[in-house]
């Protein structure tokens, strides 16, 4: 049975927080909140289930992955996790029973995004290959295949990106889709007509992930030049611009329930906060021993979970749960 290090306790610059390490190997890639104070993360070809509250123990572990499993969803009813595997596999478990639902070979090589909608209807897969493509909830049928115009090289023809496609993220109303990848690229997606509704927004390079305010008016990424950017969802302009504070390449983001802060981590090795009225960092939590690729936050805005590794050692890392102040 896999334990509990010990937990690491600090003062930050909002007051007390704690820090709890998982011992055993997890990819860095792979970490979902689901439901209440549930999560999942992979380790090799298995995905645990674990409480926020008593993690020592998987509350239930899924297979049926024929790769190592790089990205994890869950839908919004905590009902349903989805996986990409490294092998181009895409897969589907009923929390519930367990039993898994769907695997299909669905790209070339690593799945490293999977997104369901808000109403859980649709799936969306992004990889390796540069595509991107959402599948029917329930019958598993291929919904589409998001295909950007522009791109006309035989290289590129038929893709949504050009590179790795590294996240596709539905709108709190379900309406648009948005992917980013290491062409530097965000494109925003009609789910309706899988049309693009604006030119593709050059946002750095190596636009790791996406993220929605809680409202939908905002849309934040962070990139390779270790950057922090904004735009309004009305307009698809760039609203604000924060530079983080590492040397290069900032991987994740989510934004507080409340939508009014940004949480971000990456290279430095730490999460940071940022006031996006202020636009200043008010915080900041030190601990991981890799850079961090992976984190979540939950309701309450006071926890979070972060999975972190060394790139290119078979992509395993830790998994740290954190309790920070508001």
């Amino acid at each position: 049975m896999k334990r509990i290090a010990a937990v690491l306790v600090a003062l930050a610059s909002l007051g007390a927080w704690a820090q709890t390490a998982l011992e055993g190997s997890f990819h860095m890639h792979a970490l979902a909140r689901i439901d209440g104070d549930r999560f999942a993360i992979a380790s090799g070809r298995t995905v645990e289930v674990r409480s926020f509250a008593n993690p020592a123990r998987p509350l239930r572990v899924l297979s049926g992955a024929e790769g190592r499993v790089s990205s994890l969803a869950a839908t919004p009813d905590g009902r349903l996790l989805a996986a990409g595997d490294q092998d181009g596999h895409v897969l589907v478990w009923d929390l519930t029973t367990g039993a898994l639902l769907f695997r299909k070979y669905a790209h070339v090589f690593t799945v490293w995004t999977v997104a369901f909608s808000p109403d859980g209807t649709l799936l969306a897969s992004g990889a390796f290959d540069a595509r991107v493509k959402l599948w029917e909830v329930g019958s598993w049928r291929e919904a589409g295949i998001l295909i950007d115009p522009r791109l006309v090289n035989a290289e590129e023809k038929d893709r949504a990106h050009v590179g790795w496609v590294r996240c596709v993220l539905f709108s709190p109303d379900g309406r648009t889709l948005v992917t980013s990848g290491c062409d530097g690229f965000i494109r925003v997606w009609d789910v309706d007509t899988l049309r693009l509704k604006t030119d593709p927004i050059q946002a750095g390079i190596n636009v790791y992930r996406v993220a929605f305010s809680p409202d939908g008016t905002r849309l934040a990424c962070v990139n390779n030049p270790g950057e922090i950017r904004v735009y309004r969802t009305d307009t698809w302009s760039e609203e604000l611009r924060l530079r983080a504070g590492v040397t290069s390449s900032v991987y994740v983001l989510a934004f507080t329930p409340d939508g009014k802060r940004i949480l971000a981590a990456g290279f430095g090795k730490k999460v940071e906060v940022w006031d996006l009225g202020s636009r200043a960092k008010v915080a900041e939590y030190s601990g991981a021993s890799d850079s961090i690729w992976g984190l979540i936050v939950f309701p309450d805005g006071e926890r979070v979970v972060t999975t972190s590794g060394e790139y290119g050692s078979d992509y395993s890392g830790e998994v740290r749960l954190w309790r920070i102040a508001k």
